[in-house]
């Protein structure tokens, strides 16, 4: 009898098999959050992801909103695909019963904290700005954040809300 339980023994663990070694799955990569299901580097308040876009100062929209109101300083981050011979482009609008209390407003525009220009603007309706942004400004790795201060904010008469411009868009362009 121990012969045959040996024997079973052997025979059963002859018969195993070996299983390839298991590793575990490889790393999951997340697309980059500044980057736009595009690939664009311009920010459109219109898309649904554009509040992940949004550091501070841009009210929130409603879906199918073509734009959203800013407040004193809309400071949004925007990951930059490279660094040379690009521009930042801004398309706003100052709206005409805001420009009757301010008058003419200086916008100023930022990438990254460092002053780009200032314009003076001395009517309402729709604006566009783009300029040149100098190739040390940017880096490709991390997100790079645009502003654009405006000098002067509307105070609306019932609730006394401050508002500063309409921004349609924004990023950088080659």
């Amino acid at each position: 009898m121990p012969r045959i339980l040996s024997l079973l023994l052997v025979a059963f663990l002859c018969s195993c098999e070996r299983y390839p070694e298991s590793y575990p799955p490889p790393e999951q990569r997340h697309p980059a959050e500044g980057l736009n299901p595009d690939g664009s580097m311009v920010v459109d308040l219109s898309s649904g992801d554009a509040q992940w876009h949004v550091v501070k100062d841009v009210e929130p929209g409603s879906p199918g909103d073509q734009w959203r109101w800013t407040t004193g300083r809309p400071t949004l981050r925007i990951l930059a695909l490279k660094t040379q011979n690009v521009k930042l482009k801004v398309d706003f609008a100052l709206w005409a019963e805001a420009f009757k209390q301010t008058g003419p407003v200086e916008l100023s525009f930022y990438v990254n904290d460092r002053l780009l220009d200032k314009v003076r603007y001395t009517s309402p309706g729709q604006k566009h700005f783009e300029k040149p942004i100098p190739s040390d400004w940017l880096a490709t790795d991390v997100e790079s954040t645009v502003a654009v201060d405006i000098d002067k904010l509307y105070t609306a008469p019932l609730d006394g809300k401050k508002f500063g411009f309409i921004l349609s868009s924004i990023g950088f362009v080659e």
